[in-house]
């Protein structure tokens, strides 16, 4: 598969707005109130029933650090608004929460496809602002796209030289997303870099059942295929 590059940046900027979602319990508070200020973390809603949600964190030295929420869809389940699968599709959507206490931002966010299954688009979401995020501190990638080379979905926040607020920086959040055709998923690596320091993750990415799974999937179609023709 070869390298889909394509290039968007909102003509309008998102800086200095003020408010923003709290990543951080109360200092000081009594273990309740911690446990308390822990549940506040949930996983933030970006819409549809997700077959399976997790969080990560990518950290630079200390110099940068990274939330990020995964979601995967499939086409049995409830979809944010503007999606549409069909029955072998999965959707990946990943929220990149950049760390407001670090001082230097994000370069680039990119996913692994070990299995080489085809990624069938890929793109960011800029109508979908999860509760309690602010719209204005959205940053959308600059560059993004699959590379066939690289095996990896990549969303690049850099080389717009006429803008140079265009990376992720501290407080600012980005939606991005990509859909493979694939049965299942799994984890695999996934790598965030900035200030030329890169850091690796495990995060949900397509995935082919086992033989043995594969075998079952094989077996329940044809069993539904024979069904429908008796019908």
């Amino acid at each position: 598969m070869t390298c889909d590059w394509t290039a968007r940046r909102p003509s309008t900027r998102r800086k200095g707005i003020s408010m923003s979602m709290s990543r951080s319990g109360l200092a000081g508070a009594a273990l309740v109130v911690g446990a308390l200020a822990a549940s506040a973390l949930a996983q933030p809603d970006i819409g549809g029933t997700p077959l399976h949600t997790e969080e990560d964190f990518f950290t630079g030295n200390d110099l940068w650090g990274m939330n990020v929420w995964s979601y995967v869809y499939d086409a049995t389940t409830d979809l944010p608004a503007g999606f549409v699968l069909e029955a072998d599709e999965m959707l990946f959507a990943y929220l990149l929460d950049a760390e407001d206490t670090k001082p230097v931002s994000i370069d680039a966010f990119s996913i692994g496809n070990p299995n080489v299954l085809p990624i069938l688009s890929v793109g960011f979401a800029s109508t979908i602002t999860p509760p309690g995020y602010d719209g204005g501190l959205r940053e959308d990638p600059y560059v993004y796209g699959y590379s066939g080379s690289a095996q990896a979905t990549i969303f690049t926040y850099t080389g717009d030289f006429s803008d140079p607020f265009s990376t992720l920086d501290p407080e600012e959040w980005s939606l991005v997303w990509y859909i493979a055709q694939s049965p299942t998923w799994s984890l695999g690596s996934a790598t965030a870099s900035g200030a030329g320091i890169s850091d690796n993750q495990f995060v949900p990415v397509p995935d082919i059942p086992a033989p043995g799974a594969a075998a079952l999937l094989a077996i329940a179609a044809a069993c539904s295929g024979a069904h429908r023709r008796r019908r």
